[in-house]
C-alpha cells in the first residue's frame, strides 16, 4: 500500500476488542457491515475490525477508509474473517493459526472463476497445425519482406528443402539446430524447416560473447547451424558445427512432409534467460505451449487477411507470438528490414505496409505512440509488455485512434510469453497502472503465500501460473528445474512454475502486478537477474566482491550499476577495463552503463544490501582515449544537437548524458538528429555504452574507420529499445 496517499503511512489494519466502539445498532449476532461515519466523520486506520463480547455471542463491526477499500472489497473481509473464525470454532483442537484458511465460499467461486480457461485444441505439433492451413489457403500470402513474399505452399516446399539440407548433415528429430539468420524471409524459412526436420530450435545473435555462447551450448548440445555463407559468426565459427545455408540456397523442390514424431510434448524451440548463478537458463518449450499461446486465441486478432509486424529478436519469446501467431491462423508476416530501427521508421513502416497486429515491448511501445503516432493508423490491435506499460500513452493512442485496441500481456519465458492479458479499447478505461489481467486459455494462476497456501482475492501473495503454456525444464539444469517447477501447493493439485513476482486479486478480478519477490529486473524488455552481473564481475582477478542494481530516472529508463570492491585498493581495475570485461561475457542489453568502485558494499542494519544506497553511487564508465583530432571538427555541431535534446544551454564534454536530463525517448532522438542533419550513423547501443559528449565523438570516429567500422548484422534487443 506504500506510496499511496489515501491510505496510512503506518498502519493499514486494525483489530479491537472494544465494548464502547461496537455501536449497539451494530452489535449482532453475526458480523455485518455498514457505511456510516463514525469517530468525528473518518476512518483512523484503512480498516479496524472492532469486536466484542456481546452475550449470548460476539458482535463486530468493520470501520474502513473508503479510499482503501471497495464496500464490496469490505463485504468479502468479513466474510474471510468470519470462515476463518467458524473453522477455529469448529475444531477447537486448531494448534496452528496460520493453518486456518480464511477463505469463504464465494471468495473460493472468484478464484474458480478466474481459472475456467478450458479451450479445446488439437493435440498437434507446429509444423502439423502449419499444414492445416496451407490445406486451406494454398495460395494465401504466408510472409512478405519488402517485394519478396511466399504464399502458404510456397513457404511449405521451402521448409521442406530447408529440412533435407538439415537432414544432410546428420541432423535427427529431437536435436537442437541453431538459427543464426537475420531478422528475414530466409529466418522464417530456417525456423519451420527446424521443427520439419523434427528437431527444436535456437535463436543466436552471433555477436554474443564467446564464453556466454559456450555455456549455452553446454546446456544444448546442438547439431547444426543455419546461417549464411561468409556471415561473420565469431565463437559459433570456432566449434565446428555443420553449417547449412539458409534459403533459397540449394532450393530444389523438395514436397516431402515433417519427418519429426506427431508429439505436441516435444521441444518447439529453446529460449536463454538470465540466472542468478552466473549460468543462462535455456527453457525448453513444448509444441503444445506454442499451440496454446496462438490457436484459436480469443484476445488475438490474428487470422485470414491481418497482417502481423516481425520485430522480436529470434532469441526473445515475443518472437513465438510474431511468427507462430500468423502462420497458424492464415495471417500474414510482415518483417521489418533487420537492424535496430528508429521509432520513426517502425510507425512508417507499420503504414506502408498495412500492419493491422504488432507486439512492442513497453519501452518501444512508448516511443512509437510519442514520435511516430500516426503509424498505427492502420493497426487494429497492439500488444505490449515486458515491464510495465505506460498508461498515458496507452490512452492517449485510444484517444488518437477509436479503433485500435491495445492488450498488456504478462508472462515470463518460462510460460510461453503470456501468461495472462488485459484488454482496453477506450481512452476512459485505462487504467494507471494497467492490470496484468486474466489467464489465457488454457492457462491458469495461483496467488500463493509463503507456505504454498492460496490467499484469498486482495490479498498480496507470489504469483504461480500452470497449464499447457508450462516449459518442460531448464535444459542440462535438474537443480534449477526443481527450483522453478512443481507441485508446490498443498491447495493447488497440479504442476506450477512460480514466477517470482508480487500480485493481487482486485475486485473486477484481474491480477494487478506489484513487484518481485527476488531482485529480477527488465530492462528493455530483457528479463536480468543482477546476481547473474555481479557473478561475472567477481570472476575478474582484480574484484573482491561486486553487487549491481538498477537506476531509474523517473520511469522513462532504467539503468545498471555496477558496484564493485576491489581485490587491491591501490590498484584498483578502472571501470572501462570492467566494462570490456563483461562484454567478452555477456550480452550487450547487460552491461551496466553506471559504475561506482568502493571500500565495502554497504549493508542495511539486518545484514542485507543496501539497495537503496548503492542506487546514488553511480556513474558512468571511464572516459576512454580521446577521439582522433579530425572528428574534434564536429564537436560544435554534435554538442549544439546534444544540448537540443536535453533542453540546456550547454554540456561538457565528460557530462552523462543521463546524469543531465537524458532518458532512451532522447536518445533516440539525438541518434536521428545525427543520421538526418550530419548523415553519419550512430548505434543507440554504441551511444548507451558511452553516452557523452566526448564518448559520442570516438564512436564517430571509430564508426567513419573503414578498419572498425560500424559492425553489421543482427543487433541484441532490436526490439527493445
Amino acid at each position: 500500500m506504500g506510496g499511496s496517499t489515501s491510505r496510512h503511512p503506518l498502519v493499514q489494519f486494525c483489530f479491537g476488542m472494544h465494548d464502547q466502539l461496537v455501536p449497539r445498532h451494530l452489535a449482532t449476532r453475526e458480523l455485518s457491515v455498514r457505511i456510516e461515519e463514525l469517530h468525528g466523520g473518518g476512518s483512523q486506520f484503512d480498516a479496524t475490525l472492532f469486536v466484542s463480547d456481546s452475550d449470548p455471542s460476539f458482535a463486530g463491526s468493520l470501520e474502513y477508509a473508503t479510499g482503501a477499500l471497495l464496500p464490496a472489497e469490505a463485504e468479502a473481509f468479513l466474510a474471510d474473517f468470519a470462515e476463518a473464525v467458524a473453522r477455529l470454532a469448529g475444531d477447537p483442537t486448531q494448534q496452528i493459526l496460520e493453518d486456518v484458511r480464511a477463505l469463504s465460499a464465494p471468495q473460493r467461486a472468484r478464484l474458480d472463476r478466474l481459472n475456467r480457461t478450458e479451450q479445446p485444441c488439437p493435440a498437434l505439433t507446429v509444423e502439423e497445425l502449419f499444414l492445416a492451413q496451407v490445406e486451406r489457403r494454398p495460395s494465401a500470402t504466408a510472409v512478405c519482406e519488402g517485394e519478396q513474399t511466399l504464399t502458404y505452399a510456397e513457404l511449405a516446399q521451402a521448409a521442406a528443402g530447408q529440412a533435407a539440407r538439415l537432414h544432410a548433415v546428420g541432423v535427427r528429430p529431437g536435436d537442437t539446430v541453431v538459427i543464426a539468420v537475420e531478422r528475414s524471409v530466409a529466418e522464417i524459412v530456417a525456423v519451420l524447416g527446424a521443427l520439419w526436420a523434427g528437431a527444436g530450435y535456437l535463436g543466436m545473435d552471433p555477436a554474443l560473447p564467446a564464453s556466454r555462447v559456450d555455456q549455452m551450448f553446454e546446456r544444448t548440445k546442438p547439431a547444426a547451424v543455419v546461417a549464411r555463407a561468409g556471415a561473420e559468426l565469431g565463437r559459433l565459427s570456432e566449434i565446428g558445427l555443420p553449417q547449412v545455408e539458409p534459403w533459397p540456397a540449394g532450393a530444389d523442390g523438395h514436397t516431402a512432409g515433417p519427418t519429426g514424431e506427431g508429439d505436441p510434448g516435444r521441444v518447439a524451440y529453446l529460449a536463454f534467460t538470465s540466472g542468478s548463478t552466473g549460468t543462462p537458463k535455456g527453457v525448453r518449450v513444448p509444441h503444445r505451449a506454442v499451440a496454446r499461446l496462438v490457436h484459436e486465441a480469443a484476445y488475438l486478432r490474428l487470422g485470414p487477411g491481418e497482417r502481423m509486424l516481425r520485430l522480436a529478436p529470434l532469441g526473445f519469446d515475443a518472437s513465438t507470438l510474431e511468427i507462430w501467431g500468423p502462420l497458424l491462423s492464415g495471417a500474414a508476416i510482415e518483417i521489418l528490414p533487420a537492424g535496430l530501427p528508429a521509432p520513426a521508421e517502425i510507425g512508417g513502416f507499420l503504414r506502408r505496409r498495412g500492419v493491422t497486429v504488432c507486439w512492442l515491448t513497453s519501452g518501444l511501445f512508448r516511443l512509437v505512440a510519442d514520435f511516430a503516432p500516426d503509424g498505427f493508423t492502420g493497426v487494429r490491435h497492439v500488444l505490449t509488455g515486458g515491464d510495465v506499460v505506460p498508461a498515458r500513452q496507452v490512452a492517449a493512442l485510444l484517444e488518437r485512434h477509436p479503433h485500435l485496441v491495445v492488450t498488456n500481456g504478462y508472462g515470463p519465458t518460462e510460460n510461453t510469453t503470456f501468461s495472462t492479458v488485459h484488454t482496453v479499447g477506450r481512452a476512459e478505461d485505462v487504467e494507471d497502472p494497467l492490470p496484468i489481467g486474466v489467464p489465457v486459455p488454457r492457462s491458469r494462476a495461483y496467488i500463493l503465500d509463503e507456505r504454498g497456501r492460496l490467499l484469498p482475492p486482495g490479498a498480496a501473495g507470489e504469483l504461480y501460473v500452470a497449464g499447457d503454456g508450462l516449459a518442460l525444464d531448464y535444459a542440462g539444469d535438474p537443480d534449477g528445474t526443481a527450483e522453478r517447477f512443481g507441485h508446490f501447493s498443498a491447495d493447488v493439485p497440479e504442476r506450477l512454475y512460480r514466477t517470482g513476482d508480487l500480485v493481487r486479486l482486485d475486485a473486477r478480478d484481474r491480477l494487478r502486478f506489484l513487484g518481485r519477490v527476488d531482485d529480477q529486473v527488465k530492462i528493455r524488455g530483457f528479463r536480468i537477474e543482477p546476481g547473474e552481473i555481479a557473478a561475472a564481475l567477481r570472476e575478474h582477478p582484480g574484484v573482491r566482491d561486486a553487487a549491481v542494481v538498477v537506476g531509474d530516472d523517473g520511469g522513462v529508463s532504467k539503468q545498471l550499476l555496477a558496484v564493485c570492491v576491489p581485490l587491491d585498493p591501490g590498484a584498483a581495475p578502472s571501470t572501462a577495463e570492467l566494462g570490456a570485461f563483461l562484454e567478452e561475457r555477456l550480452p550487450a542489453y547487460m552491461v551496466p552503463g553506471l559504475w561506482a568502485i568502493v571500500d565495502e558494499i554497504p549493508v542495511t542494519a539486518n545484514g542485507k544490501t543496501d539497495r537503496a544506497g548503492l542506487a546514488g553511487l553511480g556513474r558512468p564508465a571511464a572516459a576512454a582515449p580521446a577521439a582522433p583530432a579530425e572528428q574534434d571538427g564536429r564537436r560544435p555541431e554534435v554538442a549544439r544537437f546534444l544540448c537540443q535534446v536535453l533542453e540546456r544551454d550547454e554540456v561538457g564534454d565528460d557530462d552523462n548524458f543521463f546524469d543531465v536530463g537524458g532518458n532512451s525517448t532522447r536518445a533516440v532522438r539525438l541518434v536521428g538528429l545525427l543520421r538526418r542533419e550530419l548523415g553519419v550513423e550512430v548505434g543507440l547501443r554504441d551511444f548507451l555504452r558511452a553516452p557523452t559528449l566526448s564518448g559520442l565523438l570516438r564512436t564517430l570516429a571509430r564508426n567513419s574507420d573503414p578498419a572498425t567500422g560500424p559492425a553489421t548484422g543482427p543487433t541484441p534487443g532490436t526490439a527493445a529499445v
